[in-house]
């Protein structure tokens, strides 16, 4: 209700199942670090290309869309607790600072 759209960036990128379950998982522990393509294809103990072709293939969206519905998950639920700063819950999730958040808030739910 409201308008608002509901969102799990669980729910869109894996199955409980899936391939990419447990580094989904372990990305959501470490969303402020670095999540490039190579970072996690190493986790994922394979090459960059290959790593990028399954889990697209895997998932439906790019690991950058993923990793970003990811962050922006975090994101939202802090925000709307309201128990930290824009500039902190930034940091936290991985964002560099509040106006990529407010961009990547815009794209995915229409409103900053």
């Amino acid at each position: 209700s409201g308008g608002q759209s509901q969102f799990s960036a669980l729910l869109e990128t894996q199955r409980s199942d899936g391939r990419f379950a447990d580094l989904l998982d372990w990305a959501r522990q470490r969303l402020a670090e670095p999540l490039n393509v190579e970072h996690l294809a190493e986790k994922a103990c394979m090459s960059p290309r290959n790593f990028a072709r399954a889990f697209v293939a895997e998932t439906g969206v790019t690991p950058a869309k993923a990793i970003e519905r990811l962050r922006l998950e975090a994101a939202k639920g802090r925000v709307e607790a309201g128990s930290a700063s824009l500039d902190g819950i930034a940091v936290e999730c991985g964002f560099s600072d509040p106006e990529r958040m407010r961009r990547a808030f815009l794209r995915a739910f229409g409103q900053p």
